[in-house]
């Protein structure tokens, strides 16, 4: 059996699988955002009732899925990082949570997490059966703009938890080319400037249309708008698409993965998946590029699946 947790700024999954996938035990919780002691227990609770429940031994290891990256403090201690939940930040989780519940414990981010999942258990299960697909680029488009990379069924973390971060290269400078002045030079959170994630993220598209037009609306009601035939949204949307597909370009040229499977929001977005090959195509290194491009099956159980496999 597998255990999976998936830590998120609101909730706390709990799931367990069989070695046939099965969901044998599930359940949710709040997350108590605000207090770091408080979202330990909250996992211990959640664990060790699924322990008890499914008669699991005490010891058996588990996966946690966290919104942030772990990284090896100058003491030697491996901290959280990056988290949204920023009382995560700094503090030693994996240390933690094994002291507290007397078992092996596994982290690995949210992108990761999905990526794993989808190359496991959606997409690349359905897409590819049994073979399983040798890469996955598992992107995410939501409030922020991150990845997970996946090979030989493996996430790989990299050597400082980066891996992925894909949302914190800049834009490349064709699609910075076709921008006027006062649409770039966009300060990212990271402290640089014209960031992937300041254009692709939800918030970053919302600016892109206010920017242009002096009017602010929601990612959704751009969304909308461009499905009502709006001139304004249509453009907008269509520069949004070509900035996704030279900056997925990019990736493509580096990793050239067998699958890429997207996640967030934005992905639930139909018509990307209408142009996004032939908007790729010009800046791809191949004369015939094939990788499908798919949105997640799993939607927001990939966090919880994919921190289950990481006990594999």
């Amino acid at each position: 059996m597998k255990l999976g947790v998936d830590l998120g700024g609101t909730k706390i999954e709990v799931l367990v699988l069989d070695r046939y996938e099965t969901v044998l035990w599930r359940k949710r919780e709040p997350t108590p955002a605000e207090d770091y002691r408080a979202i330990l227990n909250a996992i211990v609770s959640l664990v060790t009732s699924a322990k008890q429940t499914l008669g699991i031994a005490q010891s058996a290891a588990i996966g946690v899925g966290t919104p942030g990256a772990l990284i090896i403090a100058e003491d030697g201690q491996k901290v959280m990082k990056n988290c949204n939940s920023t009382v995560l930040n700094g503090q030693p989780l994996p240390k933690d949570l094994a002291e507290l519940l007397c078992c092996p414990v596994y982290i690995a981010n949210d992108a990761n997490c999905m990526a794993l999942a989808e190359a496991l258990s959606g997409q690349g299960r359905k897409l590819f059966d049994s073979t399983k697909p040798e890469s996955v680029f598992g992107v995410i488009l939501g409030t922020g703009v991150g990845a997970g990379v996946v090979v030989h069924s493996k996430i790989i973390q990299g050597l400082h938890s980066i891996t992925g971060e894909w949302g914190h290269n800049q834009l490349s400078a064709e699609s910075l080319d076709h921008l006027p002045l006062q649409e770039k030079n966009r300060i990212c959170y990271c402290g640089r400037s014209d960031c992937i994630e300041t254009y692709l993220s939800g918030p970053g598209l919302a600016q892109s249309y206010s920017l242009r037009f002096k009017h602010q609306l929601r990612p959704e009601q751009i969304i909308q708008n461009m499905h009502a035939g709006e001139q304004q949204a249509k453009d907008v949307w269509g520069q949004y698409l070509d900035q996704f597909a030279n900056s997925l370009a990019n990736v493509v040229n580096i990793l050239d993965p067998a699958l890429i499977v997207l996640g967030g929001g934005l992905s639930q977005v139909d018509d990307i998946y209408m142009s996004i090959h032939s908007r790729m195509v010009k800046n791809v290194f191949t004369s015939s590029f094939k990788t499908p491009i798919v949105p997640a099956l799993l939607g927001d159980s990939a966090g919880v699946f994919g921190a289950a496999w990481l006990c594999e």
